[in-house]
Formats: C-alpha cells, structure tokens, sequence
C-alpha cells in the first residue's frame, strides 16, 4: 500500500512540526511576532530587548498556535 499523505498531513502532524515549518518560512513579519509584541512589548520598559524577560516566546510559533484562537484571530 503507497503513502498518500500530503505535504499538509505531514506539517501538521503535530504542533512542533507545523511551528517548526512556520520558522522556517522567510518573513519580516509574521502573526506571532505580532502577537509577541501586543502581549509583552506593549507594557515593557526596557530599553534594550537582548535580556527580555520573555525571550522563549519571542519568534516562537509552537507559543503562537497554542493561544487561543480568538486571541490571534486576524
């Protein structure tokens, strides 16, 4: 019996495999950078964003697709 998976079945096998994909997609500015920014850059501080207090979530979709849907809603 063949494989009929698709490319899309096997990007979205589970969260870190579609995060992983979106990583690696080249764009300035993707909807977790955005929501990164709204959720911690909004109220924060400090002047210099090399020791961020919340440098885990920054560029991090796997953090992005576990949000809830209403929040990230475009």
């Amino acid at each position: 019996m063949s494989d009929r998976r698709t490319a899309f079945d096997a990007i979205t096998k589970d969260k870190p495999t579609l995060a992983g994909f979106l990583r690696s997609l080249p764009c300035i500015e993707a909807p977790w950078d955005a929501a990164f920014q709204k959720r911690y850059c909004s109220s924060c501080t400090a002047e210099n964003c090399d020791a961020c207090a919340n440098e885990q979530f920054r560029n991090n979709p796997e953090w992005w697709l576990s949000l809830p849907a209403a929040e990230v809603e475009q």
